[in-house]
């Protein structure tokens, strides 16, 4: 083999590893998103010494945009239902390509992909895609309700939670002083239903009872703190929870004695008006008196 032969066969190894290295290196693409947001796509990726021809955006094998750096416009935008670029709300270079898109619904739910091709000579093409859920996200926290400031050992306690209203739906887990609640301790679950932006609204219930009463108990300082907490499965980012806590008493007749206090209370408020209302009363007589005499 020649000197000038084997120069060939250098070169062409060196440029075949070149040609080769364009690659995707990442595409973010959200697993899922609230239909009430606008979000961020964006693709990088590494020319590795080509030339950047394009960038195209797919949704579902549709394209929708496109990034042509050596044509005029460099942009442009294609109409794919669901997949709705806003105005001026993309950057494009020779190493990043992020869109934002606006006006999602539940048909801007697919698979979303990122073609990058280089120029000539070699036109090499690289693609990378993710699939991305439009949804109706909870806004708020679940909400904890019929559960009062104090309760006293053995006393038998009922709380409800409720999610807020979402699709897919939340799944509600109770949790007494850190522990999750046991199977025993919960009612059946309730759901309520609407339809709305094109999606059927769905809202949890979970009644949790038990007694207070059991080692859960001791090691909490006299206090009982209930947790409910609602999730959304498959995406852990989008757990909310609630809290609330109640002080722990022995005392059994204590809220008898509450309840005394404030009859106590009322009789006292009354006798008082009582008098007044005859003070008063007596007065008129005594006016009158003085008047006709």
């Amino acid at each position: 083999m020649n000197y000038w032969m084997l120069l060939v066969i250098i070169g062409l190894t060196f440029d075949g590893h070149r040609v080769c290295s364009l690659i995707v290196t990442e595409i973010n693409v959200p697993g899922i998103v609230d239909f009430r947001d606008n979000v961020t796509l964006s693709c990088s990726y590494n020319m590795a010494g080509h030339t950047l021809n394009s960038v195209k955006w797919y949704k579902d094998e549709n394209e929708f945009f496109r990034y042509s750096p050596m044509m005029h416009p460099y942009y442009m935008k294609f109409p794919v239902e669901g997949a709705e670029v806003q105005e001026n709300k993309h950057n494009c270079n020779s190493s990043i390509c992020r869109i934002e898109l606006g006006a999602l619904g539940k048909k801007s739910s697919g698979v979303y992909r990122c073609e990058v091709s280089g120029d000539a000579p070699h036109f090499k093409l690289t693609t990378k895609a993710a699939n991305m859920t439009v949804a109706a996200l909870p806004q708020n926290n679940p909400l904890i309700s019929g559960f009062h400031p104090m309760y006293h050992f053995d006393e038998f306690v009922t709380a409800n939670c409720s999610s807020d209203y979402s699709s897919p739906p939340a799944i509600l887990s109770w949790y007494i002083n850190g522990e999750l609640a046991l199977p025993a301790e919960l009612q059946p679950r309730q759901e309520n239903t609407f339809a709305a932006h094109d999606y059927l609204l769905k809202r949890q219930i979970l009644q949790i009872h038990f007694y207070v009463n059991g080692p859960r108990f001791i090691h909490f300082r006299k206090m009982l703190e209930l947790k409910c907490v609602a999730d959304i499965i498959g995406f852990p980012h989008l757990r909310r929870e609630s809290k609330s806590s109640a002080v722990l008493t022995h005392d059994q007749n204590l809220n008898n004695q509450m309840l005394l206090s404030t009859g106590e209370r009322s009789a006292s408020s009354a006798t008082i008006f009582a008098v007044s209302i005859l003070r008063l009363a007596m007065s008129i007589i005594f006016l009158q008196s003085a008047i006709f005499s």
